[in-house]
């Protein structure tokens, strides 16, 4: 789930990002998880956004063009250094256990560089593998070809978590558990807005999470907003919970401080 600001109707070029990534105009907002049960932060969504000079650019607008050019190794190395960079920030702020959850687009998991960058910013970061989860999107229909699967494996056997994110609302949803050891399954924004709609979109969601615990893999809803939803998801049994209810996307040091007053409380 990426975080989208105000639409640009220029395009981007790539000598626009050479100009955002030199200037540090891409920056990194975090959402946290949080255990329903307990009510502990689990991990935190990194979200990017680009603050141009001709205002924010939504990363619809400026992914597909960073895919196409020769600028994404330099953009994915950046993307894990900021995100593990900013993830000792907040486990040395008192939260040694939360991970951090990265967005991948599909062209970076079809780069066999994506390993070595993940490899070497672990290393040089002092971040433990199990501290790091890359999310998929299912909408984003990958071909699991011979190579995504070895990416996937690798990044598995070094022991960082795969998770599905907007979970039911693609067409992959078997392909990916057919082929992938997923760890988590992230049930998009709708299914819990849909709540509050009827005894069917409530069967709907009990299932997907019924689904999940057989597999084992631990189920998250996006998108709570409402006590009543957060209520109802806790009493019929989903893991774990992300919304505006707990919190909105913050920048780093906005979280530490929400962070700090919920462990005051």
């Amino acid at each position: 789930m990426f975080l989208f600001g105000i639409n640009s109707e220029d395009k981007v070029s790539v000598a626009d990002l050479k100009r955002g990534m030199k200037n540090g105009e891409f920056v990194f907002y975090y959402q946290p998880e949080f255990n329903l049960k307990t009510g502990e932060i689990i991990a935190v969504e990194a979200l990017m956004r680009w603050n141009a000079p001709k205002g924010i650019i939504p990363p619809d607008q400026f992914i597909p063009v960073l895919e196409s050019s020769k600028l994404i190794q330099e953009f994915t190395d950046f993307l894990f250094r900021q995100t593990l960079t900013d993830l000792k920030v907040i486990q040395n702020a008192g939260y040694p256990n939360v991970s951090m959850s990265v967005n991948l687009s599909a062209a970076q998991l079809t780069d066999k560089r994506l390993i070595p960058i993940v490899q070497t910013v672990l290393k040089e970061t002092n971040t433990e593998s199990k501290f790091l989860e890359c999310e998929i999107t299912e909408s984003q229909r990958l071909e699991f070809s011979d190579t995504q699967k070895d990416i996937f494996k690798e990044l598995q056997d070094l022991g960082i978590s795969i998770s599905i994110d907007d979970f039911g609302t693609g067409y992959s949803s078997f392909d990916y558990l057919r082929y992938l050891n997923i760890n988590k399954l992230k049930v998009g924004c709708d299914f819990a807005r849909s709540l509050q709609e009827g005894v069917k979109s409530r069967e709907i969601f009990s299932l997907v999470i019924q689904f999940g615990h057989i597999l084992k893999v631990p189920v998250l809803a996006e998108g709570i907003e409402t006590t009543e939803q957060k209520e109802w998801l806790e009493k019929n049994g989903c893991d774990y919970g992300q919304g505006f209810w707990f919190s909105r996307p913050l920048p780093l040091d906005q979280l530490i401080i929400f962070l700090e007053k919920k462990k005051e409380n």
